[in-house]
């Protein structure tokens, strides 16, 4: 197999959940934003909301909550005195499309400047908890939290189904 920088950070990538104390510059956090930003967007219907609290889960330093964000698309949109001629199925597909590259994208920058991250999927479940703590407006909803920080535990990358378990050609398998 082909390998790069890059590949060889993806394959060694872990879901940490034990962090130093240690507080990621502002440049180290810009780095891993802007990078996210550079996601192949469908509509750039994501927003992001940054927590650096003491609370955060597994004692992270950072604590991402990357949203769905139709609110500022429908403000914007209205601003020019256009509208919005799609539906919120599509908008939503489209919303959490977006929401999960950015997310990838800063874990794999964040994975290159030496932090390590942890996806937390129970957003979606608490979506109104979340929205009253962020102060979130309608339309916006919280898809997936990220929390990310130097390691404080080593460990290797857990085990993925074999290739021909998940990769098929031409058609789906019987």
């Amino acid at each position: 197999m082909i390998e790069n920088e890059t590949i060889r950070t993806m394959l060694t990538h872990r879901s940490v959940r034990k962090f130093t104390a240690e507080q990621p510059s502002e440049e180290v956090v810009d780095a891993v934003i802007r990078s996210g930003q550079q996601a192949p967007f469908a509509s750039q219907l994501y927003s992001v909301i940054l927590s650096r609290k003491k609370k955060n889960p597994f004692g992270a330093p950072l604590l991402f909550t990357i949203c769905v964000d139709l609110y500022r698309l429908e403000r914007f949109m209205a601003l020019r005195g256009w509208k919005v001629v799609t539906n919120d199925l599509s908008l939503l597909f489209f919303g959490i499309q977006d929401a999960a590259y950015m997310a990838q994208n800063m874990v794999v920058a964040g994975e290159s400047l030496g932090m390590f991250s942890c996806y937390l999927g129970a957003a979606p479940y608490v979506a109104d908890k979340l929205a009253k703590q962020y102060k979130l407006p309608k339309r916006v909803f919280p898809l997936v939290q990220l929390i990310m920080g130097y390691p404080a535990e080593e460990f290797p990358p857990r085990p993925r189904f074999p290739r021909e378990f998940t990769v098929f050609k031409d058609q789906y398998p019987e």
